[in-house]
C-alpha cells in the first residue's frame, strides 16, 4: 500500500493535504521520475515500497498534465473531494444538525472568514479555506519559519473541525454513518451522537 492510498483509507484530509503536497514536489523536481525518487530514497522512507510509490507519482504526473496543473491548480480528485467534503459540511449543519461538528465549525468560523479577506479568495468555500489555510501553516513548519500566535490559534480551530469532518467522511465512505433522510427533511433531530454507527 502506498503512504496516498494508507492516507486515503485513514484520513481524508490528511490526504487532500498530501495530495496538494506531492504535486508541489512534482513541480519543484520538474515532472522528473529521477528527482522523485531521490528524494523518497532519502530520510526516513526505508518503511515504503519504493516501486510502488514511484508508480503512484507516475500516475500523478500524468493525471497533472492532462489537467494542465503544470505550473499551478490541482488535480480533478482533490477538487472532487473538496466538494464532497463541503456537500457533508452542509450536510452535518444544515440537515443532520450535528451538535457537535456545529460547535466546532462555529469555533473555526471567525478564523476562516479573516483568511477568506486577507487571501482575497471569497469566492472558496469553508472546508477549501481552512484546509488552504492547514496548507500554508505546514509549509511554513516545513520551512521552518515563524507563525504568529494568532495563525496557531486559527489553526487550531481549522484542526479541530476538520478532524471532526474526516471522522464522518470515513463513517459515510464505509456506510456505517446511518441516518433517515426522511426525518431531517421533516424536521425532526438529526444529531449523529443519537443514531445507529457500527463499530
Amino acid at each position: 500500500m502506498t503512504i496516498a492510498q494508507q492516507k486515503k483509507e485513514e484520513n481524508i484530509i490528511e490526504y487532500v493535504l498530501y495530495l496538494w503536497q506531492m504535486q508541489d514536489l512534482v513541480r519543484a523536481a520538474n515532472f522528473d521520475l529521477t528527482g522523485i525518487r531521490a528524494f523518497l530514497t532519502t530520510g526516513d522512507h526505508s518503511h515504503i515500497d519504493l516501486e510502488a510509490e514511484l508508480t503512484w507519482f507516475g500516475g500523478l504526473i500524468k493525471a497533472m498534465q492532462l489537467a494542465k496543473a503544470e505550473k499551478k491548480g490541482h488535480i480533478p480528485e482533490t477538487d472532487e473531494l473538496l466538494v464532497e467534503l463541503n456537500y457533508l459540511h452542509h450536510t452535518l449543519i444544515d440537515l443532520v444538525k450535528d451538535k457537535e461538528y456545529t460547535e466546532a465549525f462555529n469555533s473555526a468560523k471567525e478564523s476562516i472568514d479573516d483568511f477568506l479577506k486577507r487571501s482575497g479568495n471569497e469566492h472558496m468555500n469553508p472546508i477549501e479555506a481552512a484546509m488552504t489555510g492547514m496548507y500554508g501553516w505546514l509549509v511554513l513548519r516545513l520551512q521552518k519559519k515563524e507563525v504568529s500566535p494568532e495563525t496557531l490559534g486559527a489553526m487550531k480551530h481549522f484542526q479541530g473541525f476538520l478532524a471532526l469532518l474526516a471522522v464522518n467522511y470515513k463513517k459515510m465512505r464505509s456506510g456505517n454513518l446511518n441516518y433517515s433522510l426522511n426525518q431531517c427533511l421533516e424536521g425532526r433531530s438529526c444529531d449523529l451522537r443519537n443514531l445507529h454507527v457500527h463499530n
